[in-house]
C-alpha cells in the first residue's frame, strides 16, 4: 500500500466511524461533542506557540493603520459608509479605554475568534494576538484599506476587446478572490463582504454575459468589499443600480407596462429584494421568531400585488450611454442608468406605500428602498443571517436581539469600552462587531450551537493555517471552478441560483438536527459524494501533489492566449510550509494538540484525539521525506472529522 493510499484509507476510516455515530446519515451538527467542554479549557498548547512561523506574511495581524475606503463610488444614496471610530493604535497595543478585553486572554479563544472573523486563524496569529485587545484588532481591521477585485480584471483584459473567448481573463473574479481572502491583509473586511455575497447574491455561474464580462461581478464584489463597514441601506441602493444584479435579476432594461400590448414590467428584482435581501416572507419578531396569527398560522407580509407595485420602480434602468464609444466591459463597472421614457409614471403601491403618479425614476427608488430599509422585518431578517454565516446556525433568541440592537441603533461598544459604528440603522461595522462579540459567540457553543464549516473556508483556512507560499491560483487549474461535488461542491460568486449554494432555513431530511427543529443550512450541500469530493480536493494541496504537478497542457493554454507562464511559479504555487510539524512530528500527541489548537480551536473530543493520534502512530518515519507523511495523514484527518467540520 502506497503512502498516499494509506492516508487516504486512515482518513477515509476515520471519517466513516465518526459519521457512523452521529445519528441521521451524518446530518446532525451535535457531532462528537460530549466531551467538548474538555477542550475548552485555558490549556497551554505544547505546540503553536513555539512552532510559530514568525516570517508569516499572510493577511489579519497587521499593525497598519491606514484608513480604507468604505464608503465606494457607485449609486447616488446620501448615506454613505460609517464611521467606524477606528483606533490609529497598533494591534498590540493597550486601548486608553478604561475597561479591559479579556477577548484574547488564551490562545484557544484567540484560535476560535479569529476562525470567525477572518479566512481562517494562522498560527502568527494566535501567538502575537495573545493578551491583546481584540477591540483594536477588531478596530484595526476596519481601517484595513480594502483588497479590490476589478483591477485584477481590467489588468488580465486582452489588447483587442474584439479577441475571443479568453478564459485567464474571464477566471480573474475567482483567481482574485483566492488571493484576497488568503493572503489579504483586511482580512475582516473581506470575509465579511463574502458573507454579504451569500445574503445578496450574484452570480456568474449562467455561461453567458456575466461570464463573457467578467469586470460586471468583479465590480459587484468590489461594492460589497468597500461597503462591508458601511451602511445596509447605502449597499441596497448600490445593489440596485448594478449592472451585474441589472442583469441577472433580469430587470435591465425593464420597459413600463403597456396595456396595448400586454407587457408588465419585469418582477424578478422586486420579488427577491423583498424575499431574499430584505424582509422575507412572513413577519418577524425582533429576536427572529415569526410572528403568529390568532389561528397560529405565520403572517404572510406581502402578496403579488405588491411585486407588481414595485415592479413599476425599477423599470427604466439600463447600462450607462453617457460615453457611445465606451466598451460594453467597462459600462457593466459603472451605476445603471435612468431612461426616463421607459420607466413607468403610474401609481406604485406596496407594503402599505403609495407612490404617486407621475414619480420620477430615482426618487421611485428613493422611496421604495427607504421604505423597505425602514421596515420592521429588515432588522431581525438580515441580522440573523449575518450571523449564520459567521458563528453559529440556529443563533438563539435573545442573541439575535442583540445583534439587532446594534443593527438599528447603529452603535455598538466594544469590550474595551469604546465603539464602532456611526448611530445610524443599518451600521454594519456596529452589526459585525455585536454578532462577533456578543456572549453567544464568545461562549464554547452548547450542543445545538455551533455552523457546518463551509467548503471554501475550509480551504482558505489550510492555506492560512500553514503559510502556503506563491499564492498565484492562476497556476492551478483546480481553483479555477471548485463548485463540482468532485471538488470542494462551492465556488465563490458562481452559485446556481440567487438562492445561494444553501438556504438560511434549510434542514437535513432524515436528519437528527431536523428532528431536533434546527436548521443547518450547509448540509445541503453536503452529501455521500461531496464529503469523498472535499478529501481529495484537500489531498492534491495538502500533499503538495502541486509541487510535482505536470504542467504542459497548462503552459500550453497559457502561450496560446498570450500569457506568460513562469514554469518554477507554476510549481511552486501554494506550497505549504510544514516546518513547525516536522519538530514535533515524532510525537502523535503533540502533533495532533498542535492541530487541535490551530485549526479547531481545542474542540477535537477526547475520541476523535485518541483516534488520529493511534492513526498516527502507525506512519514510521520515511527514509526520504522523515515524518512528513505522518504531517500529511494529520492535517487531513483533522480537516476531514465532524469536530472540524462543525465549528463550535
Amino acid at each position: 500500500m502506497t503512502v498516499k493510499s494509506t492516508i487516504l484509507y486512515f482518513t477515509f476510516a476515520l471519517l466513516i466511524s465518526q459519521l457512523t455515530g452521529c445519528g441521521g446519515g451524518g446530518g446532525s451538527e451535535q457531532n462528537n461533542n460530549s466531551n467538548v467542554s474538555n477542550n475548552a479549557s485555558n490549556q497551554n498548547s505544547t505546540s503553536v506557540q513555539n512552532n510559530a512561523d514568525n516570517n508569516n506574511s499572510q493577511g489579519g495581524d497587521s499593525n497598519t493603520d491606514n484608513s480604507g475606503d468604505s464608503s465606494g463610488d457607485q449609486g447616488d444614496a446620501d448615506q454613505g459608509g460609517s464611521n467606524q471610530g477606528g483606533s490609529d493604535q497598533d494591534n498590540g497595543d493597550q486601548s486608553d479605554s478604561t475597561q479591559s478585553d479579556e477577548t484574547f486572554s488564551s490562545k484557544q479563544q484567540v484560535s476560535r475568534f479569529i476562525q470567525q472573523a477572518t479566512f481562517g486563524a494562522t498560527p502568527t496569529q494566535i501567538v502575537s494576538l495573545h493578551e491583546k485587545s481584540a477591540s483594536d484588532w477588531l478596530k484595526a481591521q476596519m481601517e484595513q484599506p480594502a483588497s479590490l477585485v476589478l483591477p485584477s480584471v481590467v489588468a488580465a483584459a486582452p489588447d483587442d476587446p474584439d479577441d475571443g473567448f479568453n478564459l485567464f481573463h474571464i477566471e480573474q473574479t475567482s483567481l482574485a478572490f483566492w488571493r484576497n481572502s488568503i493572503a489579504g491583509e483586511d482580512q475582516l473586511r473581506q470575509r465579511v463582504a463574502f458573507a454579504l455575497s451569500e445574503l445578496l447574491v450574484v452570480s456568474n455561474a449562467g455561461g453567458e454575459v456575466l461570464t463573457d464580462i467578467p469586470e460586471a461581478v468583479a465590480a459587484y464584489q468590489d461594492i460589497l468589499i468597500q461597503n462591508a463597514f458601511g451602511n445596509y441601506r447605502h449597499i441596497l441602493e448600490l445593489v440596485t443600480y448594478s449592472p451585474a444584479m441589472g442583469h441577472y435579476l433580469t430587470y435591465m432594461g425593464s420597459e413600463k407596462g403597456n396595456e396595448q400590448t400586454g407587457r408588465m414590467p419585469d418582477e424578478n428584482y422586486a420579488r427577491e429584494l423583498l424575499q431574499l435581501f430584505t424582509l422575507g416572507i412572513v413577519a418577524l419578531n425582533k429576536d427572529g421568531s415569526v410572528k403568529l396569527n390568532s389561528e397560529g398560522a405565520p403572517v404572510e407580509l406581502y402578496n403579488n400585488t405588491d411585486i407588481t407595485g414595485l415592479a413599476r420602480v425599477f423599470t427604466g434602468l439600463n447600462l450607462n450611454e453617457d460615453d457611445p464609444e465606451e466598451l460594453i466591459n467597462t459600462r457593466f463597472t459603472k451605476p445603471m442608468q435612468i431612461f426616463p421614457e421607459s420607466h413607468s409614471e403610474k401609481e406604485k403601491v406596496f407594503l402599505g406605500l403609495t407612490i404617486p403618479a407621475g414619480t420620477g425614476a430615482k426618487a421611485s427608488i428613493t422611496q421604495a428602498l427607504d421604505h423597505i430599509f425602514n421596515h420592521a422585518n429588515l432588522a431581525p431578517f438580515v441580522s440573523k443571517q449575518l450571523i449564520q454565516r459567521l458563528v453559529t446556525s440556529n443563533p438563539s433568541p435573545e442573541y439575535t436581539s442583540r445583534v439587532v440592537n446594534a443593527f438599528e441603533s447603529g452603535s455598538f461598544e466594544l469590550p474595551d469600552g469604546s465603539s464602532v459604528g456611526s448611530s445610524g440603522r443599518g451600521d454594519l461595522a456596529a452589526t459585525f462587531a455585536a454578532i462577533l462579540f456578543d456572549e453567544e459567540a464568545r461562549t464554547q457553543a452548547a450542543e445545538n450551537g455551533g455552523k457546518i464549516r463551509e467548503p471554501i473556508l475550509r480551504f482558505t483556512h489550510w492555506a492560512r493555517a500553514f503559510n502556503v507560499e506563491n499564492i498565484e491560483p492562476k497556476y492551478i487549474p483546480q481553483l479555477w471552478e471548485t463548485g463540482a461535488t468532485a471538488d470542494l461542491g462551492q465556488h465563490p460568486y458562481r452559485s446556481p441560483s440567487v438562492f445561494n449554494y444553501f438556504r438560511p432555513g434549510y434542514k437535513a431530511p432524515g436528519s437528527k438536527s431536523a428532528e431536533l427543529g434546527l436548521v443547518a443550512p450547509e448540509l445541503q450541500i453536503t452529501n455521500a459524494s461531496s464529503i469523498p469530493g472535499y478529501i481529495n480536493f484537500m489531498t492534491y494541496f495538502v500533499m503538495g501533489q502541486q509541487q510535482e504537478a505536470d504542467v504542459d497542457e497548462l503552459k500550453e493554454e497559457f502561450d496560446e492566449i498570450g500569457v506568460e507562464f513562469d514554469l518554477q511559479e507554476a510549481l511552486q504555487s501554494f506550497r505549504p510550509n510544514y516546518d513547525p510539524l516536522l519538530e514535533i512530528a515524532d510525537s502523535p500527541t503533540e502533533l495532533v494538540a498542535y492541530l487541535d489548537l490551530l485549526l479547531c480551536a481545542q474542540q477535537l473530543s477526547d475520541q476523535t484525539k485518541q483516534n488520529i493520534t493511534t492513526a498516527l502512530s502507525k506512519i514510521p518515519s520515511d527514509e526520504d521525506d522523515g515524518f512528513l507523511p505522518r504531517v500529511h495523514l494529520a492535517i487531513l484527518m483533522v480537516m476531514s472529522s465532524p469536530d472540524y467540520l462543525v465549528q463550535k
